[in-house]
Formats: C-alpha cells, sequence, structure tokens
C-alpha cells in the first residue's frame, strides 16, 4: 500500500502513478531526490471500498454517460464524499509509520500522481492537487483525501472525456516528498521546447521554491544552452517575488530590489544543471521536463517526466519505424538473437560497439576458416545507430577445410593443451598491465596501449571460442544423449554440477561472506538497514577483511560482460557486494546457502554402471569438456579486467583531447579508427566534434531503435508468454521483478526471479528462487545453466515478462513446454 522511492521503477505507472514511478526510477538510479515514499493507487482503490464509494461512482458514471454536465455534475458529489472519507486502521498506521521515517513533523509536499499522468503519449500533468508544506500526520491525511478528491476536479473530469480515457481506468497515488527550502528553483528541458532543437535546452530559473515558477506566478529567468553548459541566450525575468516558508502553508514575499534584475543562476550552476539534465535524458533516452531546486549548491530534483510536446524532434516514432522497416528475421535468426541480447541488452557507443565487435567477430572468423560465412553483427551507422544483424549466409573456398577444422576442434587432447597454453599467456599480460600509472599517460601511450587492448581482446576471444567454446558445442548433442542415459530431462550443461568455475567461486565465496555476516547480528542489522560498503568496511574490521580477500580474486568481475566502457566491476562500484549478500539474509538459515547443488560423483558413478569398459575414455573426455567452461570462464574475467584497464585509458584520453573524464559524452562517441587518427595527430578536428556532438545527441535515438529491434526479436502474440525451456519442470509462484543488483533485497524465498537478463554474480538470487523467466536468454546463457544446477524451471528469451508482469503477480513457469502464464 505504502512503498519507498527506492522501491518503485518507470514501469510502475500502474501503482504509483507517473510522478510516483519517474521519482523512484531516478532515486534508483542515484540521481539527488530528496527522500520519500508513496501512497499506491491500491490505497486509493482499498479507501473507495472501505468507505463504500466504489460501487457508487460506478453507478453515477452509467447514469451520466458521456454527457459533460452529468459528468460535472456527479464529479462535484464525488469529491464531497471523498474528503469526508475515512481510512483503514492498518493504512493509516502504515502511512503514519513511513512519515515518521522521515523526521519529526518534517515538511513534506503532498503531490497528486496520477496513473495516466506523465505518460509520454498524454499530459495530464497538473490536472490534480499538489500540497507544499504541509506538516503532522493529520494534515498529511487531509491532504492526502484531498488529492483523491481532486482525481474528480472538473478539468481532469473534462479532459479524459475528451481524449478518450475510460473515467474508471484512472486511479491516483500519492507522492509524499520531503521538501527542500531552496534558495533558487525552477524548470529544465533537456531540448528546446520553442525551437525543437535537441542540441539546446531550456533552463528556466527564480528564487525561493520552485512552485513560483510551475505555477507562472512569476516571470522567471530563461535560459538556452547547449549541451555543454556554453550559454546561447538569456532573458533576465522580473522575477519579483519568491514563495517561501510559512508558518502554516507557503507565502509569497517580495524579492530584493538588486537581486531583481540580475541572473539567478551562476554560469557553474548552469554547467552543474546542464550535466544533470543530460543524465537523466540518458537514463530515460528521451527529451525529458525536469523540476529541480538548489540549496547550499547542491542540486535537487523534484521531478521528471517526458516532454510531451515535441512532434518533429529526433526521436519521432516514425524515424524509429524507418531503421526497422526493411528488417525481416527467420525463425533461425530469432532464436540466436535471443542469446546474442542477453549479452548486448542495451545500445552501444561506437567506440564501445567497436570492442564488442572485437569479441564478436571472432566466432566469424572461425566459421569463415571452415567455409562458412555469417554475419551475425550488430550494425552501427554513422550517427551511431545500432540495428540487428541480418544473420545472412553463405559459403567460401575453405569449405573444403572444413572437416579437417573439425577433426582439429573435436580433439580434446589438442584443444586442452591449447587453453592451458593461452591462459598462461594472457595471465601474464594482464599481470604486466596492472602497473601502469593511466593518469601519468600522454596521448602516444594512451593510443599505444588501446591500439595493444584492443588487438588483445581480438585475440583473447578467438582463442576461447576456438579451444574452449566451440570443442563442447560441437559435441553438445553426443554428450547429451550419453547423460540422458541417467536421466531423460538432463543435457550436457548438467555435466557442469559442482564445477569450480569463476562463476561458482564468486558464488562460493559470496555465500561464505554471508554465513559470517548472519552470525554478526549487527552487521547483518546494519546491511539490511542500507549501509554503504563503504561505511561497512569503516565500522566493521571482519567485514572489510573478508570483503578485501574477495577483491583480490574477484574484483574485476563485471555487471555487464560484452561491455568495454560501459560496464563497471566491483572494485569500481564495491556496493554490488552489499546487494548480493542482502537476499541472502532472507534465508532461513545458513545451511540454506549451501543448500541446492547436485552431487556430480554420485552422476559419474551412475554413468560407470551404464557404460562400463566405455567408461574410461569417456571419463577423460568429460573432464575436459568441464575443464572448457572453466577456461569459458576464466578467459572471459581476463578480458574484463583488460576492459577495466581500458574504461582508465579512455578516461585519460578523455582528459588530454576535452579536459574531461566524462567519455561517455565525449571521445566514446569516436569510432577507434578515427580515435586513432585524433590521437595520431594530437588532437580532435572539427569533423571528430562534430561527429561526438550529433552522436551524443542521436544516442536516445540509438537507445530507442535498439529497444525497438529487440521487440522484433520475440513473440508477444496471445495470453502466454512464449519462449525457451532453460531448465526442465515447471511451478507456480510470485513475481519478483529484479532489474539490477540495487534491487536484489526485494526478493523473498520461493520467488518467481523476472528479469531482463541475469549475471554470475546473480547466483544467490537462485537459492532463493523458486523459478526463473527471463527476457532474453537461451540454453547457453547464465541463467539456465545455474538453474538447472539448482534444478529449479527456467524459461528464456519470452521478450516481455519484465512489462508484463509486476511485483506479486502469480505466474506459472513451465520449463519442459518453455512458456510462462499469468494466472
Amino acid at each position: 500500500m505504502v512503498l519507498d522511492f527506492i522501491e518503485l521503477k518507470k514501469e510502475d505507472i500502474l501503482i504509483a502513478g507517473g510522478k510516483g514511478a519517474n521519482l523512484g526510477e531516478m532515486t534508483a538510479a542515484s540521481i539527488n531526490v530528496p527522500r520519500g515514499f508513496v501512497i499506491t493507487a491500491n490505497t486509493y482503490r482499498a479507501f473507495l471500498k472501505y468507505n463504500n464509494i466504489e460501487d457508487l461512482i460506478k453507478d453515477k458514471l452509467l447514469e451520466a454517460g458521456n454527457d459533460e454536465n452529468k459528468l460535472l455534475d456527479v464529479a462535484t458529489y464525488f469529491r464531497q464524499i471523498i474528503k469526508s472519507g475515512r481510512f483503514s486502521e492498518d493504512i493509516e498506521k502504515e502511512i503514519t509509520n513511513k512519515y515518521s521515517q522521515l523526521g519529526e513533523d518534517v515538511r513534506v509536499a503532498v503531490r497528486s500522481s496520477a496513473t495516466a499522468e506523465d505518460l509520454p503519449d498524454a499530459s495530464f500533468a497538473g490536472q490534480q492537487e499538489t500540497y507544499l508544506n504541509v506538516r503532522g500526520v493529520d494534515d498529511l491525511l487531509d491532504k492526502v483525501r484531498n488529492c483523491y478528491a481532486s482525481l474528480w476536479g472538473n478539468r481532469a473530469v473534462s479532459y479524459r472525456l475528451h481524449q478518450g480515457y475510460d473515467q474508471l481506468a484512472v486511479s491516483i497515488a500519492v507522492v509524499i516528498q520531503e521538501m527542500v527550502e531552496s534558495q533558487k528553483a525552477g524548470v529544465l528541458f533537456t531540448v528546446n521546447p520553442v525551437s525543437k532543437k535537441d542540441t539546446e535546452m531550456q533552463i528556466n530559473a527564480s528564487y525561493g521554491l520552485g512552485e513560483s515558477v510551475v505555477s507562472g506566478r512569476v516571470t522567471p529567468d530563461t535560459y538556452i544552452v547547449d549541451k555543454s553548459g556554453e550559454i546561447l541566450d538569456i532573458s533576465i525575468g522580473s522575477k519579483a517575488r519568491q514563495i517561501v516558508y510559512g508558518e502554516k502553508d507557503i507565502i509569497e514575499v517580495q524579492v530584493e530590489e538588486d537581486k531583481r534584475n540580475v541572473r539567478a543562476l551562476s554560469d557553474d550552476e548552469i554547467v552543474d544543471l546542464v550535466k544533470t539534465g543530460l543524465s537523466i535524458q540518458d537514463h530515460y533516452g528521451r527529451p525529458m521536463d525536469i523540476e529541480w531546486a538548489i540549496r547550499d549548491g547542491q542540486i535537487y530534483i523534484l521531478q521528471a517526466r517526458a516532454i510531451t510536446t515535441l512532434k518533429n524532434n529526433e526521436i519521432d516514432e516514425d524515424k524509429v519505424k524507418a531503421y526497422l522497416k526493411d528488417m525481416k528475421l527467420s525463425k533461425g535468426i530469432r532464436e540466436n538473437l535471443g542469446f546474442l541480447l542477453e549479452k548486448m541488452p542495451f545500445a552501444y557507443r561506437p567506440l564501445d560497439y567497436d570492442f564488442m565487435i572485437a569479441i564478436n567477430d571472432q566466432k566469424s572468423k572461425i566459421f569463415a576458416e571452415g567455409g562458412i560465412v555469417i554475419n551475425s553483427n550488430p550494425q552501427m551507422d554513422q550517427d551511431g545507430i545500432q540495428t540487428l544483424p541480418d544473420g545472412s549466409k553463405s559459403i567460401n573456398k575453405n569449405i573444403f577445410k572444413v572437416l579437417k577444422i573439425i577433426k582439429k576442434i573435436k580433439d580434446f587432447d589438442y584443444c586442452s593443451s591449447k587453453c592451458e597454453e593461452f591462459m598462461t599467456q594472457y595471465r601474464d599480460e594482464l599481470d604486466g598491465i596492472k602497473n601502469i600509472d593511466f593518469n601519468k599517460m600522454n596521448l602516444e601511450e594512451s593510443k599505444n596501449f588501446l591500439k595493444y587492448s584492443y588487438l588483445l581482446t581480438k585475440k583473447l576471444a578467438y582463442d576461447r571460442f576456438k579451444y574452449a567454446m566451440f570443442p563442447t558445442m560441437i559435441v553438445f548433442d553426443k554428450y547429451s544423449k550419453i547423460i540422458k542415459k541417467v536421466n531423460p530431462s538432463y543435457t550436457a550443461f548438467d555435466f557442469y554440477w559442482g564445477l569450480d568455475n569463476k562463476t561458482a567461486l564468486v558464488n562460493n565465496e559470496i555465500s561464505l561472506i554471508g554465513q559470517k555476516v548472519l552470525d554478526d547480528s549487527k552487521l547483518k542489522e546494519s546491511i539490511l538497514s542500507g549501509a554503504s560498503f563503504e561505511d561497512l568496511c569503516a565500522r566493521f574490521g571482519n567485514f572489510k577483511e573478508m570483503t578485501d580477500e574477495f577483491m583480490k580474486k574477484n574484483g574485476f568481475k563485471s555487471d555487464y560482460n560484452c561491455y568495454c566502457l560501459e560496464a563497471k566491476t566491483f572494485i569500481e562500484e564495491p556496493d554490488r557486494i552489499v546487494n548480493i549478500i542482502k537476499p541472502m539474509l532472507n534465508l532461513d538459515s545458513k545451511d540454506d546457502l549451501n543448500s541446492g547443488e547436485k552431487d556430480f560423483d554420485d552422476l559419474m558413478e551412475k554413468l560407470k554402471d551404464i557404460y562400463g569398459n566405455k567408461y574410461k575414455r569417456l571419463e577423460k573426455d568429460i573432464k575436459h569438456f568441464r575443464y572448457f567452461h572453466i577456461v569459458r570462464e576464466e578467459s572471459q574475467y581476463l578480458w574484463e579486467s583488460l576492459f577495466y584497464y581500458v574504461r582508465k585509458c579512455v578516461s585519460r584520453i578523455n582528459m588530454i583531447l576535452l579536459d574531461s573524464e566524462d567519455y561517455k559524452t565525449g571521445v566514446a562517441n569516436l569510432f577507434l579508427k578515427d580515435l586513432v587518427k585524433a590521437m595520431d595527430r594530437g588532437y580532435l578536428s572539427e569533423e571528430d566534434k562534430a561527429n561526438i556532438r550529433r552522436r551524443q545527441e542521436k544516442f536516445p535515438l540509438a537507445t530507442r531503435v535498439w529497444e525497438a529491434s529487440k521487440l522484433l526479436v520475440f513473440d508477444a502474440k496471445g495470453d502466454l508468454l512464449k519462449g525457451v525451456s532453460g531448465s526442465a519442470g515447471s511451478v507456480v509462484g510470485r513475481v519478483c521483478i529484479i532489474r539490477n543488483t540495487d534491487e536484489f533485497y526485494k526478493m523473498q524465498k520461493g520467488d518467481i526471479l523476472v528479469c531482463h537478463l541475469t549475471d554470475p554474480e546473480w547466483t544467490p538470487l537462485f537459492k532463493l528462487a523458486s523459478g526463473v523467466v527471463a527476457d532474453t536468454g537461451a540454453a547457453l546463457s547464465h541463467a539456465a545453466i545455474i538453474a538447472r544446477e539448482f534444478n529449479i524451471p527456467a524459461v528464456l528469451g519470452v521478450g516481455f515478462a519484465t512489462s508484463r508482469f509486476k511485483d506479486g503477480d502469480m505466474i506459472q513457469v513451465d520449463g519442459d513446454k518453455g512458456i510462462v502464464r499469468g494466472l
């Protein structure tokens, strides 16, 4: 009924409304949003039922029909009875508890958040009430009732009628947000709403609380700036009055004469606002209308919504469709892309794209050595817009060598020795990199390292695919037939039980930390209360000692292993360790941390009984098969380690060329060959700068095109979500949607994990889950392998589970048929 901002995402409009969902989304994205919570739309519906208003509203609306005058008459009546209603004892207690957590009688804003508000296709902003400077729980509850009543305000009812919205389909949540006693406040549009130029931003600013600007009570300053923060135009507003705190409400007072005719914002404040606006636009992938406040030099974001008045901008849906119109995907290509998209969930920037291609190209290179030419790479144009591969296939003259190559790949002794050789070589190379001081590199040294790391990525990926991945896949069906004699539901992946690969080692060490935390009540309490990694290390010596050791062994494990520049390691984001531990603390006992894994030795004993004299050779081959999987994971860890250093190098390059470490808005928008040319000459050309600006401006479009491209891969028709079977079995359970490690804390034992994709660090969640559903993935994916090991059903590559379901929904996961059904 009542949820903290951190528990909400932008997709939660149906329970939190547009305002509440966006505040939760930004809080989770570490944007500086004042604390608060949302009284959900479920509470509004419960309030109507508790006061016997729900059926009355339905009956009166039915009588009024589409007659606007009659509708407005009944709406007046609705407002009266809602304002006189009461909350149930349980709900009132829950709201009171949440409010008290913000502080004693703290000043809050109480804002209506209609469940259709702030959608990109229709703006409902301003149709419901907002109350500022609310203090005390009685006043708070009164204002919440007023917000409920405002859902039936004349303007709101008329708007819904004329726009064709069902009056009953729109519900309302209420946002309770700690107020910022701002010295300056206003609105920022990440695209100039007048000229429609997406190279420009518009900032409106005045003194006091932002209500003066939002409500139009004052003529604010207007600043037109480009996205580097350079001021293009200033219009000084009169700013004659400002809104400030009063004793019981907000009041209007005059602004001092000497402040009226001067700029409200300094250059530095404008630059900081532009950076904040860009980060919010990048996060949402579209132009945004942002309410902000400044107190003691710190920027607070009070609200953000999509700009709904732009029709001819760079993210017009027609432009998105233009990239997709000729894209036709066969069933086979779609199946392959289900796995590919697990590795590439979001759009790349050009430099990141080149490093991804350095990896992905190696599979195509190996196929081409055997005469098979496959186009499996996503495409990127000169605007930095990425689209799906066409999946075309052909053969070349090497087709006559294919049998020879297959014979070599099937030679497990040979491939195993090659793996041992190259793993030693690459470990030694990585050890040499650790001593480089990237902060002291000059441009020539940076260029040389970037070229070296790109070539090293290609070599490492080639060896990994040819001598570890391909040997296992070429015999996969054969090994599946072998193991099915033990159990018909098994596949070759079940030979990975109990394997000490990198994923298992990371998981086991995290589990050991979790066990020790369960023994330390104060440490456990601190983790559950939201303490940061840094704070925990400072306060608990044993925690620091455990995690220091973990970092030495596993610190380079990253969240997205096929992204060079977008990924982050444990070293860079150590709070991820805390997030992984949190769900473990929901287990019943320490013993549960070690439960679920299957007995590999027992499996081999059964094979020995079945195969008799043939077992010795089979046992040797299975050891190779398992070793190749270890190499697969260890080699991936090596390139994750390399990418950590590449990010340091690119940050240094960006600092030298653009005097900033923010490479995402800088040199990451150049392709590698163009960046190398720029480093050769010692500076960015005008063409380079134009490419950076254009691609940065078009990145929201690139994001939208990639999201739309992915939708072509999955089947969204009918009542069922169809995917691929990752692990056999069937289960019914409660949905828990997890989008990133920040949400791990939500997972409870027995929940069905519903996610976009999983990564090795997600493994602890499988100890809690009764089943797994992922938008992307295939039989090779991490989720499939781990689900099999823990013997829980998994369906992958369903495309839309994270948007189709919400937390608490009951679903059936049928891992045998590869389908998910909402119940």
